[in-house]
């Protein structure tokens, strides 16, 4: 019997460390975000292009330029025949030490590439695009993704 209550103990102390660690990793990412807007405007910049040569032009709006936004965040707008669709896009550092891309317009923790490729997150603005001006049509990108 104290065999299997000192396993369990040690489970208790092991996933509560765990939960401590991950709380760190989590506030590392934010500080690293904080502290690198250079960083995610170089990330934000080579979006723009590669979402450019598909066809999606986006308006940058970075701190102290030309927006009050307190990060910066590329805008995708593209006017439809019957409304016009947008889309918000910011760089973000991440737990694993890299840095993603985040669609913050419709779900501020949507997750919808890697910053280190440019031309496969393009690919997903477009497609995230694509969804909102026709939704019957292209699938959700949203419901694909495991969070």
């Amino acid at each position: 019997m104290l065999r299997a209550h000192g396993k369990s103990e040690t489970r208790t102390r092991a996933s509560s460390i765990t939960i401590k660690n991950a709380g760190l990793v989590r506030f590392g990412a934010w500080w690293r975000t904080s502290r690198g807007l250079d960083t995610a405007v170089r990330h934000l910049d080579r979006l723009a292009a590669a979402a450019e040569r598909r066809g999606y032009r986006g308006l940058k709006l970075y701190p102290g330029r030309s927006s009050a936004l307190p990060v910066p965040t590329l805008l995708f707008f593209v006017r439809g025949r019957k409304e016009d669709v947008w889309m918000l896009a910011t760089a973000r550092a991440v737990p694993d030490g890299g840095w993603a891309y985040f669609d913050v317009s419709r779900d501020p923790w949507f997750r919808f590439a890697g910053c280190r490729d440019a031309a496969t997150a393009a690919d997903s603005v477009a497609a995230l695009m694509n969804h909102r001006m026709y939704p019957g049509t292209f699938p959700d990108p949203h419901e694909g993704s495991a969070r």
